[in-house]
Protein backbone atom coordinates (compact mmCIF):
# COMPACT_ATOMS: atom_id res chain seq x y z
CA UNK A 1 0.00 0.00 0.00
CA UNK A 2 1.27 3.35 -1.24
CA UNK A 3 1.36 6.17 1.91
CA UNK A 4 2.08 9.57 1.99
CA UNK A 5 2.31 12.61 4.56
CA UNK A 6 -0.40 14.56 2.77
CA UNK A 7 -3.40 13.77 0.14
CA UNK A 8 -4.72 16.43 -2.25
CA UNK A 9 -8.12 15.10 -3.07
CA UNK A 10 -9.11 16.68 -6.13
CA UNK A 11 -6.64 18.65 -8.90
CA UNK A 12 -7.88 22.08 -9.21
CA UNK A 13 -6.89 25.42 -7.66
CA UNK A 14 -7.53 24.85 -4.41
CA UNK A 15 -5.38 21.29 -4.38
CA UNK A 16 -2.62 23.35 -6.53
CA UNK A 17 -2.33 26.12 -3.80
CA UNK A 18 -2.08 23.72 -0.97
CA UNK A 19 0.38 21.68 -2.68
CA UNK A 20 2.37 24.98 -3.18
CA UNK A 21 2.23 25.86 0.46
CA UNK A 22 3.26 22.70 2.49
CA UNK A 23 6.06 22.04 0.48
CA UNK A 24 7.20 25.82 0.91
CA UNK A 25 6.71 24.62 4.64
CA UNK A 26 7.54 21.26 4.69
CA UNK A 27 10.46 20.82 2.09
CA UNK A 28 10.82 16.67 2.44
CA UNK A 29 7.22 15.41 3.79
CA UNK A 30 5.35 13.19 0.89
CA UNK A 31 2.73 15.07 -0.93
CA UNK A 32 0.37 12.93 -3.10
CA UNK A 33 -2.35 14.68 -5.56
CA UNK A 34 -5.07 12.72 -6.80
CA UNK A 35 -7.38 13.60 -9.52
CA UNK A 36 -10.46 12.38 -11.52
CA UNK A 37 -8.89 14.15 -14.51
CA UNK A 38 -6.35 13.84 -16.37
CA UNK A 39 -4.84 16.89 -17.19
CA UNK A 40 -2.85 18.62 -14.47
CA UNK A 41 -4.63 21.58 -12.57
CA UNK A 42 -5.64 24.27 -14.84
CA UNK A 43 -7.30 27.88 -14.40
CA UNK A 44 -10.87 27.34 -15.04
CA UNK A 45 -12.78 31.00 -15.95
CA UNK A 46 -11.07 31.12 -19.44
CA UNK A 47 -13.11 28.18 -20.20
CA UNK A 48 -15.87 29.92 -20.96
CA UNK A 49 -14.21 33.42 -21.89
CA UNK A 50 -11.01 33.38 -23.49
CA UNK A 51 -11.32 29.50 -24.87
CA UNK A 52 -14.60 30.17 -26.37
CA UNK A 53 -13.95 33.34 -27.91
CA UNK A 54 -10.78 31.31 -29.45
CA UNK A 55 -8.36 34.06 -27.58
CA UNK A 56 -6.82 31.26 -25.50
CA UNK A 57 -5.12 27.68 -26.31
CA UNK A 58 -5.09 25.44 -23.89
CA UNK A 59 -2.35 24.60 -23.46
CA UNK A 60 -2.24 28.27 -21.99
CA UNK A 61 -4.79 27.27 -18.88
CA UNK A 62 -2.37 25.09 -16.91
CA UNK A 63 -0.96 26.65 -13.97
CA UNK A 64 2.56 24.95 -13.95
CA UNK A 65 3.89 21.73 -16.42
CA UNK A 66 4.24 18.83 -15.44
CA UNK A 67 7.64 18.90 -14.58
CA UNK A 68 7.14 21.37 -11.78
CA UNK A 69 5.40 18.66 -10.19
CA UNK A 70 8.27 16.68 -10.51
CA UNK A 71 10.97 19.02 -8.81
CA UNK A 72 8.79 19.71 -6.46
CA UNK A 73 8.07 16.11 -5.72
CA UNK A 74 4.56 16.03 -5.74
CA UNK A 75 3.51 12.98 -6.88
CA UNK A 76 0.19 12.98 -9.70
CA UNK A 77 -1.92 10.05 -9.60
CA UNK A 78 -4.31 11.39 -12.49
CA UNK A 79 -7.82 10.17 -13.72
CA UNK A 80 -7.94 7.95 -10.82
CA UNK A 81 -10.41 9.50 -8.67
CA UNK A 82 -10.76 8.69 -4.70
CA UNK A 83 -13.46 6.24 -4.51
CA UNK A 84 -13.80 5.54 -0.94
CA UNK A 85 -12.27 7.18 2.50
CA UNK A 86 -11.64 5.55 5.94
CA UNK A 87 -10.84 8.02 8.20
CA UNK A 88 -10.21 5.65 10.61
CA UNK A 89 -7.29 3.84 9.32
CA UNK A 90 -6.86 7.14 7.35
CA UNK A 91 -6.09 5.92 3.98
CA UNK A 92 -8.33 6.36 0.37
CA UNK A 93 -9.30 4.09 -1.93
CA UNK A 94 -8.48 4.98 -5.63
CA UNK A 95 -10.92 4.01 -8.78
CA UNK A 96 -7.98 1.27 -9.77
CA UNK A 97 -7.96 -0.33 -6.31
CA UNK A 98 -4.76 1.00 -5.29
CA UNK A 99 -5.05 2.49 -1.33
CA UNK A 100 -3.13 5.14 0.16
CA UNK A 101 -2.48 5.91 3.55
CA UNK A 102 -2.02 9.40 4.55
CA UNK A 103 -1.66 11.79 7.64
CA UNK A 104 -3.07 14.49 6.80
CA UNK A 105 -5.68 15.01 4.05
CA UNK A 106 -7.42 17.70 2.11
CA UNK A 107 -10.50 17.40 0.34
CA UNK A 108 -11.06 19.79 -2.49
CA UNK A 109 -13.09 18.10 -5.05
CA UNK A 110 -14.53 20.79 -6.37
CA UNK A 111 -18.51 20.37 -7.94
CA UNK A 112 -20.29 18.96 -10.38
CA UNK A 113 -22.99 20.85 -12.57
CA UNK A 114 -26.22 20.07 -11.95
CA UNK A 115 -28.11 18.16 -14.83
CA UNK A 116 -31.66 19.21 -16.22
CA UNK A 117 -33.83 16.43 -15.94
CA UNK A 118 -36.13 16.83 -18.89
CA UNK A 119 -37.01 14.23 -21.73
CA UNK A 120 -33.92 14.71 -24.24
CA UNK A 121 -31.83 15.87 -22.05
CA UNK A 122 -29.00 12.98 -22.21
CA UNK A 123 -29.26 13.99 -26.09
CA UNK A 124 -25.99 14.50 -28.31
CA UNK A 125 -25.51 18.36 -28.61
CA UNK A 126 -26.10 18.95 -24.66
CA UNK A 127 -22.97 20.15 -23.00
CA UNK A 128 -22.26 21.40 -19.81
CA UNK A 129 -19.14 23.66 -19.00
CA UNK A 130 -16.74 22.76 -16.20
CA UNK A 131 -14.13 21.06 -17.68
CA UNK A 132 -11.33 21.10 -20.26
CA UNK A 133 -12.94 18.28 -22.44
CA UNK A 134 -16.37 19.91 -21.63
CA UNK A 135 -14.93 23.31 -23.43
CA UNK A 136 -13.44 21.54 -26.04
CA UNK A 137 -17.05 19.97 -27.07
CA UNK A 138 -18.26 23.06 -27.05
CA UNK A 139 -15.37 24.79 -29.37
CA UNK A 140 -16.33 21.72 -31.81
CA UNK A 141 -19.49 22.93 -32.03
CA UNK A 142 -19.13 26.52 -32.60
CA UNK A 143 -19.31 27.59 -36.09
CA UNK A 144 -20.27 31.41 -37.05
CA UNK A 145 -24.12 30.83 -38.22
CA UNK A 146 -25.09 28.20 -36.02
CA UNK A 147 -27.67 28.54 -33.28
CA UNK A 148 -27.15 27.36 -29.91
CA UNK A 149 -29.77 27.48 -26.57
CA UNK A 150 -28.01 28.36 -23.48
CA UNK A 151 -30.05 26.90 -20.13
CA UNK A 152 -29.47 29.34 -17.22
CA UNK A 153 -28.40 32.75 -17.09
CA UNK A 154 -26.39 33.44 -14.18
CA UNK A 155 -22.54 34.08 -14.66
CA UNK A 156 -21.39 31.18 -16.49
CA UNK A 157 -24.59 31.27 -18.95
CA UNK A 158 -23.95 34.35 -19.19
CA UNK A 159 -19.91 34.10 -20.25
CA UNK A 160 -21.08 31.41 -22.63
CA UNK A 161 -23.59 32.92 -24.20
CA UNK A 162 -21.04 36.32 -24.67
CA UNK A 163 -18.12 34.54 -26.11
CA UNK A 164 -20.47 32.28 -28.60
CA UNK A 165 -22.02 34.95 -29.59
CA UNK A 166 -18.76 36.95 -30.64
CA UNK A 167 -18.44 34.00 -32.60
CA UNK A 168 -20.79 34.72 -35.04
CA UNK A 169 -23.06 32.40 -33.68
CA UNK A 170 -27.03 33.22 -32.70
CA UNK A 171 -27.77 32.69 -29.13
CA UNK A 172 -30.80 32.20 -27.41
CA UNK A 173 -30.87 32.33 -23.29
CA UNK A 174 -33.83 30.57 -21.18
CA UNK A 175 -33.90 31.71 -17.88
CA UNK A 176 -36.51 30.41 -15.35
CA UNK A 177 -36.62 33.61 -13.55
CA UNK A 178 -38.40 36.53 -14.31
CA UNK A 179 -35.21 38.59 -15.25
CA UNK A 180 -31.42 37.77 -15.46
CA UNK A 181 -29.19 37.58 -12.11
CA UNK A 182 -32.37 37.94 -10.21
CA UNK A 183 -30.91 37.11 -7.11
CA UNK A 184 -28.57 39.71 -7.38
CA UNK A 185 -29.52 42.56 -9.10
CA UNK A 186 -32.46 45.04 -8.81
CA UNK A 187 -35.31 45.26 -11.58
CA UNK A 188 -33.13 48.52 -13.38
CA UNK A 189 -30.07 47.28 -13.24
CA UNK A 190 -30.93 43.45 -14.54
CA UNK A 191 -32.71 45.46 -17.33
CA UNK A 192 -29.80 47.62 -18.64
CA UNK A 193 -27.81 44.15 -18.39
CA UNK A 194 -30.41 42.89 -20.39
CA UNK A 195 -30.74 45.39 -22.87
CA UNK A 196 -27.02 45.33 -23.20
CA UNK A 197 -26.84 41.94 -24.43
CA UNK A 198 -30.15 42.17 -26.66
CA UNK A 199 -28.20 44.31 -28.60
CA UNK A 200 -25.14 42.95 -29.16
CA UNK A 201 -27.64 40.09 -30.40
CA UNK A 202 -28.61 37.96 -27.94
CA UNK A 203 -32.27 37.03 -27.64
CA UNK A 204 -33.58 35.77 -24.12
CA UNK A 205 -36.78 33.92 -22.70
CA UNK A 206 -37.21 35.11 -19.00
CA UNK A 207 -39.46 33.26 -16.72
CA UNK A 208 -39.59 30.50 -18.70
CA UNK A 209 -38.92 26.25 -17.72
CA UNK A 210 -37.49 23.76 -20.57
CA UNK A 211 -39.79 21.28 -20.38
CA UNK A 212 -38.26 19.02 -23.24
CA UNK A 213 -35.40 18.90 -25.50
CA UNK A 214 -36.48 17.16 -28.79
CA UNK A 215 -34.32 15.97 -31.64
CA UNK A 216 -33.60 12.56 -33.67
CA UNK A 217 -30.44 11.49 -32.89
CA UNK A 218 -28.83 15.37 -31.23
CA UNK A 219 -30.81 18.29 -30.17
CA UNK A 220 -32.27 20.11 -32.43
CA UNK A 221 -35.23 21.81 -30.69
CA UNK A 222 -35.67 23.20 -26.98
CA UNK A 223 -39.83 23.67 -26.00
CA UNK A 224 -40.46 25.17 -22.99
CA UNK A 225 -43.11 24.60 -20.70
CA UNK A 226 -45.14 27.05 -22.14
CA UNK A 227 -45.06 25.69 -25.62
CA UNK A 228 -42.82 27.57 -26.78
CA UNK A 229 -40.08 26.11 -29.79
CA UNK A 230 -36.88 27.36 -30.01
CA UNK A 231 -34.95 25.45 -32.99
CA UNK A 232 -30.82 25.10 -32.27
CA UNK A 233 -27.95 23.24 -33.30
CA UNK A 234 -26.82 22.90 -30.03
CA UNK A 235 -27.49 23.43 -26.20
CA UNK A 236 -25.08 24.58 -23.23
CA UNK A 237 -26.71 24.35 -19.76
CA UNK A 238 -25.47 26.45 -16.81
CA UNK A 239 -28.11 25.94 -13.79
CA UNK A 240 -25.57 25.87 -10.79
CA UNK A 241 -23.49 23.30 -9.58
CA UNK A 242 -23.08 20.95 -6.15
CA UNK A 243 -20.98 20.51 -4.43
CA UNK A 244 -18.74 16.86 -4.67
CA UNK A 245 -19.36 16.03 -0.89
CA UNK A 246 -19.82 11.96 -1.35
CA UNK A 247 -16.94 10.32 -0.16
CA UNK A 248 -16.84 12.54 2.42
CA UNK A 249 -19.95 11.90 3.54
CA UNK A 250 -19.70 8.23 3.36
CA UNK A 251 -17.09 8.49 5.13
CA UNK A 252 -19.32 10.05 8.25
CA UNK A 253 -17.50 13.11 7.89
CA UNK A 254 -19.86 16.42 8.83
CA UNK A 255 -22.11 17.59 5.84
CA UNK A 256 -24.40 20.44 4.86
CA UNK A 257 -24.72 22.27 1.68
CA UNK A 258 -21.23 21.28 1.51
CA UNK A 259 -17.95 19.72 3.55
CA UNK A 260 -18.48 21.66 7.31
CA UNK A 261 -15.25 23.10 8.18
CA UNK A 262 -13.97 25.04 11.16
CA UNK A 263 -12.19 28.87 10.84
CA UNK A 264 -8.75 26.71 10.23
CA UNK A 265 -10.66 24.72 7.90
CA UNK A 266 -10.47 21.43 9.63
CA UNK A 267 -13.73 18.90 8.96
CA UNK A 268 -14.91 17.23 11.66
CA UNK A 269 -11.62 14.99 11.15
CA UNK A 270 -9.03 17.05 12.51
CA UNK A 271 -6.82 15.30 9.98
CA UNK A 272 -8.76 15.96 7.17
CA UNK A 273 -9.54 19.68 5.47
CA UNK A 274 -11.43 20.97 2.75
CA UNK A 275 -11.34 23.85 0.54
CA UNK A 276 -12.85 25.27 -2.55
CA UNK A 277 -16.41 24.61 -3.88
CA UNK A 278 -16.74 21.86 -1.83
CA UNK A 279 -16.30 23.66 1.61
CA UNK A 280 -18.73 24.98 3.98
CA UNK A 281 -16.48 27.84 6.15
CA UNK A 282 -17.54 30.04 8.91
CA UNK A 283 -17.00 33.72 7.20
CA UNK A 284 -15.44 35.89 9.27
CA UNK A 285 -16.53 38.83 7.86
CA UNK A 286 -20.22 38.42 8.18
CA UNK A 287 -20.66 36.21 11.18
CA UNK A 288 -22.31 33.28 9.46
CA UNK A 289 -21.51 29.78 7.36
CA UNK A 290 -20.85 29.92 3.57
CA UNK A 291 -20.09 27.91 0.49
CA UNK A 292 -18.80 30.12 -2.25
CA UNK A 293 -18.27 28.79 -6.02
CA UNK A 294 -15.34 31.47 -6.98
CA UNK A 295 -11.85 31.39 -7.66
CA UNK A 296 -10.46 33.78 -5.27
CA UNK A 297 -12.21 31.46 -2.59
CA UNK A 298 -10.37 28.30 -3.73
CA UNK A 299 -6.93 29.91 -4.51
CA UNK A 300 -7.22 31.18 -0.61
CA UNK A 301 -8.69 28.33 1.16
CA UNK A 302 -6.10 26.04 -0.83
CA UNK A 303 -3.50 28.06 0.85
CA UNK A 304 -4.99 28.73 4.17
CA UNK A 305 -5.61 24.89 4.17
CA UNK A 306 -2.15 23.90 3.46
CA UNK A 307 -0.73 26.06 5.58
CA UNK A 308 -2.85 24.48 8.52
CA UNK A 309 -1.90 20.93 7.62
CA UNK A 310 1.77 21.68 8.45
CA UNK A 311 0.72 22.86 11.40
CA UNK A 312 0.28 27.11 11.17
CA UNK A 313 -3.23 27.65 12.92
CA UNK A 314 -4.05 30.12 9.91
CA UNK A 315 -7.85 31.44 10.57
CA UNK A 316 -9.71 31.79 7.32
CA UNK A 317 -10.26 35.77 6.68
CA UNK A 318 -11.23 36.65 3.43
CA UNK A 319 -13.81 39.19 1.88
CA UNK A 320 -15.08 36.79 -1.10
CA UNK A 321 -15.15 37.96 -4.58
CA UNK A 322 -15.78 37.08 -7.92
CA UNK A 323 -15.20 39.06 -11.78
CA UNK A 324 -16.96 38.13 -14.60
CA UNK A 325 -16.46 39.44 -18.71
CA UNK A 326 -19.53 40.16 -20.64
CA UNK A 327 -18.62 41.07 -24.06
CA UNK A 328 -16.87 44.80 -22.78
CA UNK A 329 -18.13 44.56 -19.88
CA UNK A 330 -15.70 43.81 -16.69
CA UNK A 331 -17.53 43.17 -13.63
CA UNK A 332 -15.89 43.00 -9.82
CA UNK A 333 -18.60 41.71 -7.16
CA UNK A 334 -16.96 41.37 -3.31
CA UNK A 335 -19.29 40.69 -0.45
CA UNK A 336 -22.36 39.11 0.10
CA UNK A 337 -25.60 40.21 -1.07
CA UNK A 338 -28.08 37.83 0.09
CA UNK A 339 -29.62 39.77 2.98
CA UNK A 340 -29.19 43.48 1.66
CA UNK A 341 -32.51 45.86 2.32
CA UNK A 342 -31.98 48.42 -0.13
CA UNK A 343 -29.64 48.78 -3.18
CA UNK A 344 -28.01 52.36 -4.52
CA UNK A 345 -26.18 53.00 -7.75
CA UNK A 346 -22.92 55.13 -7.72
CA UNK A 347 -22.25 56.53 -11.37
CA UNK A 348 -24.31 56.30 -14.61
CA UNK A 349 -25.66 53.27 -16.59
CA UNK A 350 -25.15 55.44 -19.61
CA UNK A 351 -21.61 55.72 -19.31
CA UNK A 352 -21.17 51.91 -18.64
CA UNK A 353 -19.17 52.73 -15.47
CA UNK A 354 -20.90 52.21 -12.57
CA UNK A 355 -21.27 50.50 -9.01
CA UNK A 356 -23.90 48.71 -7.75
CA UNK A 357 -24.22 49.21 -3.83
CA UNK A 358 -25.87 46.49 -1.50
CA UNK A 359 -26.75 47.82 1.83
CA UNK A 360 -28.32 46.70 4.85
CA UNK A 361 -29.53 48.73 7.56
CA UNK A 362 -27.40 51.13 6.24
CA UNK A 363 -24.22 49.19 6.45
CA UNK A 364 -22.64 47.90 3.06
CA UNK A 365 -22.49 44.54 2.39
CA UNK A 366 -21.68 43.41 -0.93
CA UNK A 367 -20.73 46.06 -4.47
CA UNK A 368 -20.86 44.93 -8.07
CA UNK A 369 -18.73 47.09 -10.11
CA UNK A 370 -18.68 47.45 -13.87
CA UNK A 371 -15.54 48.95 -15.60
CA UNK A 372 -14.66 50.85 -12.78
CA UNK A 373 -11.36 51.90 -11.48
CA UNK A 374 -9.82 48.99 -9.42
CA UNK A 375 -8.52 51.88 -6.95
CA UNK A 376 -12.39 52.19 -5.88
CA UNK A 377 -11.98 48.47 -4.79
CA UNK A 378 -10.51 48.47 -1.36
CA UNK A 379 -11.94 51.48 -0.35
CA UNK A 380 -15.44 49.58 -0.61
CA UNK A 381 -14.11 46.59 1.11
CA UNK A 382 -12.99 48.20 4.05
CA UNK A 383 -16.38 49.87 4.14
CA UNK A 384 -17.90 46.27 4.34
CA UNK A 385 -15.19 44.98 6.72
CA UNK A 386 -15.52 47.76 8.96
CA UNK A 387 -19.25 47.39 9.12
CA UNK A 388 -19.12 51.57 8.54
CA UNK A 389 -23.00 52.79 9.38
CA UNK A 390 -23.34 55.20 6.19
CA UNK A 391 -27.27 56.12 7.16
CA UNK A 392 -27.76 59.69 5.63
CA UNK A 393 -25.25 59.42 3.72
CA UNK A 394 -26.98 58.50 -0.10
CA UNK A 395 -25.99 61.44 -2.19
CA UNK A 396 -22.17 60.79 -1.51
CA UNK A 397 -22.44 57.30 -1.93
CA UNK A 398 -23.81 57.88 -5.41
CA UNK A 399 -21.64 60.18 -6.52
CA UNK A 400 -18.72 59.23 -8.15
CA UNK A 401 -16.87 62.00 -7.60
CA UNK A 402 -17.22 61.54 -3.55
CA UNK A 403 -13.91 60.13 -2.18
CA UNK A 404 -15.03 57.22 -0.15
CA UNK A 405 -12.08 57.39 1.78
CA UNK A 406 -13.68 60.35 4.00
CA UNK A 407 -15.98 57.68 5.21
CA UNK A 408 -13.77 55.31 7.13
Amino acid sequence: MQSTKYLLIGGGLSSSQAGKIIRMKDPDGGITMVSKERHVPYDRPPLSKEILRGEKTIDELFFDPTTFFEEKRIELILDNPVQQLDTVAKKVLLKNGDAVEFEKALIATGGDPVKLKVPGSELYGVHYLRTIDDASAIDGEAAPGKRVVIIGAGFIGMEVASSLTQRGIRVTVIEALPRIWARFLDENTAAYFKNYCEQKGITFVTNEKVGEIRGRTKAETVMTESGQEIECDFVCVGIGIRPSVEIARDAGLDVSDGIVVNEFLQTSHPDIYAAGDVASYPDPVFGKRRRVEHWGHAEYSGQVAGLNMTGAGQKYDLLSYVWSDIFDLHIEFAGDESEHDRVLLRGNLDKRSFVVLYLKSDVLVAYLAVNTSSREYPKLQRLIRRKTLVEGKDVQLEDPEFDLKTLL
